[in-house]
């Protein structure tokens, strides 16, 4: 550099103060479009995903309604706002950061679907395919996204293996957390077993609050604790002799994820 060290210093803490100015200047923007993200994601749970596969074998649309609201939402406010900034690596920086949010509401939401019958898993696949798309234009490129990306590549698959086969799937606890694949789960079991937001008679979007106020994976898997524990006091009750297939499988699966935080 050509400046001397004492003038570099007082650009270099300026130039901070001035990224720091541009923070706070779009903070209201992106909190508004992440908050705007959320309510379309969530909006996932009033369609039907209960359906079973056409007798074509392939699902009647490509995506979901919201997926397109999304995609279209995402599309608009790039073109609309962030690509008016000149500060591309600025906007990116932040925008990313909204996409890996995006991601993983939509996992954490795909994941509390019930009933998912054979056609909505291939929709909703075809939502995970085209939820890359959706959050493309956030980013450089969407594999920038590291964990929120591959996770959302290692879902996909699961919707379509056996309740075995997802127990002893590799991404379990490195790339996805063990309680997303506990609660997805859920959808595979009987009524009676009570998804943990269903037993505390929450919304879905009160639930997505909990899971944002309790980050960590103990909480967590305590909630999915006690529903399991319900269903066992449940099934007791009615003196049934016996419980769900999927159940000792997500036993072992909690089992475990505890094992793994010890």
């Amino acid at each position: 550099s050509s400046f001397p060290p004492a003038a570099e210093q007082t650009i270099i803490s300026a130039l901070k103060g001035i990224h720091a100015l541009m923070g706070s200047a779009v903070q209201p923007l992106l909190t508004s479009v992440g908050d705007a993200v959320e309510a379309i994601i969530i909006t996932m749970h009033q369609e039907d995903f209960s359906g079973s596969l056409p007798s074509s074998g392939k699902p009647d649309v490509p995506c979901s309604l919201y997926m397109k609201e999304l995609q279209g939402f995402i599309a608009r406010v790039m073109s609309d706002y962030f690509k008016h900034f000149e500060c591309v690596d600025f906007v990116f920086d932040n925008t990313e950061a909204i996409a890996r949010r995006a991601i993983e509401l939509f996992i954490r939401n795909a994941s509390l679907i019930r009933p998912l019958g054979e056609g909505g898993k291939m929709r909703l696949a075809a939502d995970f395919a085209q939820m890359e798309l959706a959050v493309g234009p956030f980013c450089r490129r969407v594999s920038d996204l590291g964990k929120s990306y591959r996770m959302l590549r290692s879902f996909r698959p699961l919707l379509f293996q056996t309740s075995e086969h997802v127990a002893s799937s590799p991404a379990l606890g490195d790339i996805i957390p063990f309680s997303v694949v506990i609660q997805f789960l859920f959808t595979r079991a009987p009524s009676e077993l009570k998804s943990p937001f269903q037993r505390a008679e929450w919304s879905h979007a009160r639930f997505s609050q909990w899971l944002d106020d309790h980050p960590s994976e103990k909480d967590r898997l305590l909630l999915i604790r006690g529903a399991l524990e319900a269903y066992v006091q449940s099934v007791r009750s009615r003196e049934g002799k016996e419980f769900a297939p999927v159940y000792p499988i997500m036993v072992q699966l909690l089992q475990k994820a505890t094992s793994a935080l010890q």
